[in-house]
């Protein structure tokens, strides 16, 4: 998976599945995967039972940070999945994106909820740094293995009111988001990997404004970058709690699929709402 800089995201903002995978059940989640953030590292359990669980990124750095899960295939080799993300490399086989928190700021902490099956993953950030290094290479990755536990479907994902299909290439919403605290069910239902970055976009700021802002002066047009649904693979659900409070909204994925392709929001995919 390629590199998240700080220009794609701020370019980003300006920026039919089978009914039967949407569920819904409505238990809440037997169990908590809490993953701590720090320049640049990850602190995390080694182990977990499979399931519904909710993955909740914990912030103790400087800079924003965000953690993806990948799975990995039967037969792939740990020591080679690692090295292959460790460099950063665009495309690595074996591993299927499971999904995962796109974002938490500093001093925050976010939240994802996501059917973990048995066997073995990589949690990583995959965020540029200032040094043109992706975290990943800096040292944010490691291994995690879900043990045998409860089914892990996207039906056993906890009902929700609002569901946003990510699609090649398109945001279909299917119903307005209100403000407050509301769970928001993400299902990629598109051919390529996708994922979710949601920002409050400040006053009367227009694309112009978002454009030519450097990410550093102030005032910025965008703020709020926690949370969001990170990359997933086709067919992959998750479900996140989004916080909102009046205001405009822009809804982006700003993923490729290599080889030098558009960024999926220069093709489309990306929203502007308007949350009362």
């Amino acid at each position: 998976m390629g590199r998240i800089t700080a220009s794609t995201v701020v370019a980003a903002v300006l920026a039919g599945i089978p009914s039967a995978i949407y569920g819904p059940t409505t238990a809440a989640p037997a169990h908590t995967l809490v993953v701590t953030a720090y320049e640049y590292a990850f602190q995390a359990p080694d182990s977990l039972p499979a399931g519904a669980v909710t993955v909740r990124l914990v912030n103790r750095g400087r800079r924003p940070h965000q953690v993806v899960i990948a799975r990995l295939d039967d037969t792939s080799s740990l020591d080679r999945v690692m090295r292959s993300l460790t460099a950063d490399k665009v495309r690595t086989g074996g591993v299927r994106w499971v999904g995962g928190v796109e974002s938490a700021i500093p001093g925050e902490s976010s939240e994802t909820i996501l059917p973990l099956t048995s066997g073995r993953y990589v949690l990583l950030c995959s965020y540029d740094g200032d040094n043109g290094l992706a975290h990943v290479s800096l040292g944010m990755i490691r291994p995690l293995v879900v043990t045998r536990g409860a089914p892990a479907t996207v039906r056993s994902l906890p009902a929700a009111q609002t569901t946003i299909e990510l699609s090649d290439y398109h945001l279909g919403i299917s119903s307005p988001l209100h403000g407050g605290k509301q769970l928001v069910r993400i299902v990629n239902v598109g051919e390529h990997r996708h994922h979710l970055i949601i920002a409050r976009i400040v006053g009367d700021a227009t694309t112009d404004d978002i454009m030519r802002w450097d990410g550093k002066s102030e005032p910025a047009p965008v703020q709020g970058m926690s949370g969001g649904a990170a990359a997933m693979d086709p067919g992959q659900a998750s479900v996140i709690e989004m916080d909102l409070k009046p205001g405009r909204y822009a809804l982006a994925c700003i993923l490729s699929n290599g080889g030098g392709s558009k960024l999926h929001y220069l093709l489309g995919m990306h929203d502007e709402i308007v949350v009362k």
